[in-house]
């Protein structure tokens, strides 16, 4: 097998021939895994719509007056998705209405008129509140305001990579990675998101791996961990899982495996507590994402279907690690964990 001539920006990734990551004959195709491609809408005629969740299998037949209108009252004004934001802390006077909107009464009235006539909010003696329709739409409309936040705060990541492998349910909650930073390779500095990634690794015990490429880089790092006591859990494909075997990696997960249980049947004080698993996923996915105890990386692929290794999103908060912890999770599910030892079975 011959790698791609094509490699990333900074030279660190061997990436895979593309028609051996296409080869339908050595991949198969798991259905059960959706993305965001799964959600669509149907036109079905001047006033109603059909919303179809495939993950879900439900449908949603509403008309454009009830839901869409209502869409629009809101949304097309500052004011009135400020006073659901504002209401959606407790209950309100007018005074403090107007000095958390920074608004005249006449403004404030009006808009509380127009959500009063959705049932969105209620008056109680001299306060204004949210109704139980207000607050359940309140919830929602942060939610939406928060993922265009974490969505607008990231845009030239979003906009120039492929986003098809990312769960559906993930991407619904891209809001818990707002506070994500980006890092950038440079012409100064090509090698800048590997050393940050080496510096992340380095600092983590308990480390989630996607690994939808072959890279040394990000191997000897793994396994410098592991020898350092860190507790490794990763997922790759079959091709990628051959490239590891037939580089040395295989030899060298497989020593470290064979250490833990050597220690272990001689009862040495010394023994590792840490441990290696490793799963094989049936098909190709372009996702390279790594969840530690103190952190989230996540890297994509270009829409030209390449790795791109001079940019990746880091996530300290919990968060946002809690996000990476549940897209591995995801991809789990549908793996098989292997046997090491007899996975990698090196032969001298």
């Amino acid at each position: 097998m011959e790698y791609n001539k094509k490699l990333s920006i900074s030279n660190s990734f061997n990436l895979m021939n593309k028609d051996d990551i296409n080869n339908e004959n050595k991949l198969k195709n798991i259905n059960v895994i959706k993305n965001g491609n799964d959600f669509k809408l149907f036109d079905l005629d001047k006033d109603n719509y059909k919303i179809t969740d495939i993950v879900s299998n439900s449908v949603i037949d509403v008309k454009s007056n009830e839901i869409f209108i209502n869409i629009k009252h809101i949304l097309t004004s500052t004011l009135r998705t400020r006073l659901l934001i504002c209401l959606f802390s407790g209950k309100k006077d007018l005074k403090s209405l107007r000095n958390d909107l920074g608004k005249p009464s006449t403004s404030i009235l009006h808009g509380i008129k127009e959500l009063d006539k959705l049932n969105l909010i209620k008056k109680e003696k001299k306060n204004y509140c949210l109704s139980s329709n207000g607050t359940m739409l309140a919830m929602n409309v942060i939610k939406l305001i928060q993922n265009i936040y974490s969505i607008n705060n990231n845009s030239h990541f979003w906009d120039s990579h492929s986003i098809k492998d990312i769960p559906y349910e993930s991407l619904k909650k891209i809001h818990l990675i707002q506070n994500a930073k980006s890092i950038r390779s440079s012409d100064n500095d090509l090698a800048k998101t590997s050393k940050e990634y080496i510096s992340l690794v380095s600092k983590s015990k308990d480390i989630k791996v996607l690994l939808p490429i072959f890279s040394s880089v990000h191997l000897d790092v793994l396994l410098k961990s592991l020898n350092n006591g860190a507790n490794l859990e990763l997922i790759a494909n079959k091709n990628i899982l051959e490239f590891i075997r037939n580089n040395g990696y295989g030899k060298k997960f497989s020593s470290f495996v064979e250490d833990i249980n050597t220690n272990n049947n001689k009862n040495n004080k010394n023994n590792k507590n840490n441990s290696l698993k490793i799963w094989e996923l049936s098909k190709e996915f372009k996702l390279f994402l790594s969840s530690g105890n103190n952190f989230l990386s996540l890297g994509l692929f270009s829409d030209d279907g390449y790795y791109d290794d001079s940019i990746i999103l880091v996530d300290n908060t919990k968060e946002g690690i809690n996000w990476g912890i549940e897209v591995f999770e995801y991809y789990k599910e549908y793996s098989e964990q292997i046997d090491i030892l007899k996975y990698f079975n090196i032969k001298n």
